[in-house]
């Protein structure tokens, strides 16, 4: 799915029907809802390169749309040492699906466990793969935590721009599905369906059709009562800015919704959800919320708010605006 298809399923509330993943334990048979990629898809849009032969599918996720987000044109350019980019990768989760690989190998029999996985392993292995592919000898860092360290990345690019360590920055976020993540969300509700993908935005200090005009975070918390305080003061400081659109993080699950609809509950203009329409991303979310925001003023809108509650560790909010250059 590119990002004009994302933002139209999220206007047009587009129904995906889950599929299942079951796993056997003991005698007992558990399912899980999810909306995997389309395999055949990601095969057909994803760049040749001899590093992606054995890669896990997070590592192919993040590396197409690390090559749709830079573009044919920088590509050449970076390639000439013309563009100097640097490249942050944010995970919830990370390479689950070859970690659960290689650790069931290792128990059955470590004499056979294959030492071609392990390296796919390592949190950092995407990111430095999608440096591979570009030619990109700048810095290439990957953070760990909650779906709102997708804002933390930004912060971490603005800085290395305004000091000129980079020309640019390429931001992405990526997640893969398996049985243990997807028994993790349990944990939460037994309503949630998770989704895989990737998403990525690049980031330059020249005039752009779409600029950050507000990023207004961490709003850091340990525990609920904290939780609900961190998403007030996130969006309190966009709530009498004035807003085409919202993009929120709701997912349609009344219990984990509370906060941020407590904190938007004034909110009476337009608001897309892509939570509600393409599933629980974990730490993708927020990369999807801020490309259903691109989208929307590209088709219009002058400015779009996006509140990201995070998960476990720190709200942000922040406003996107459109110019005509």
């Amino acid at each position: 799915m590119d990002a004009s298809s994302l933002y139209h399923a999220c206007l047009e509330n587009t129904d995906f029907p889950p599929a299942t993943l079951e796993r056997s334990l003991g005698e007992e048979t558990l399912s899980y809802l999810n909306r995997p990629l389309d395999t055949q898809a990601l095969r057909a849009a994803m760049p040749k390169h001899p590093r992606l032969r054995r890669a896990s599918n997070v590592t192919k996720f993040a590396v197409t749309a690390a090559h749709q987000a830079i573009g044919v044109e920088r590509m050449e350019r970076i390639k000439n040492g013309e563009l100097n980019i640097g490249i942050i990768l944010t995970f919830l989760n990370g390479c689950v699906n070859y970690s659960n690989r290689f650790f069931s190998e290792v128990l059955d029999d470590p004499t056979f466990a294959s030492p071609i996985l392990f390296p796919e392993t390592v949190f950092n292995a995407p990111a430095s793969h999608i440096a591979a592919s570009l030619d990109c000898d700048g810095p290439v860092y990957t953070l760990i935590g909650d779906s709102a360290t997708w804002f933390s990345a930004m912060e971490v690019a603005d800085e290395w721009i305004a000091n000129g360590l980079v020309d640019g920055c390429l931001i992405l976020c990526a997640e893969e599905i398996d049985w243990l993540t997807l028994e993790g969300l349990r944990l939460y509700s037994r309503h949630i369906i998770a989704t895989e993908g990737a998403a990525a935005v690049y980031l330059e200090a020249t005039p752009s059709v779409v600029s950050v005009a507000n990023l207004c975070g961490p709003f850091p918390y340990n525990n609920s009562t904290e939780r609900r305080a961190a998403v007030m003061d996130a969006w309190a400081t966009h709530e009498n800015l004035p807003s085409d659109i919202l993009i929120d993080g709701l997912t349609g699950i009344p219990r984990l919704d509370s906060d941020e609809l407590a904190a938007t509950a004034t909110w009476s203009g337009e608001r897309l959800s892509p939570a509600r329409i393409l599933g629980e991303g974990m730490g993708i979310r927020c990369g999807f919320q801020t490309i259903a925001a691109i989208e929307a003023l590209q088709d219009g809108h002058d400015s779009a708010t996006i509140l990201a509650c995070g998960g476990n560790q720190h709200a942000f909010s922040a406003r996107l605006t459109r110019h005509i250059l």
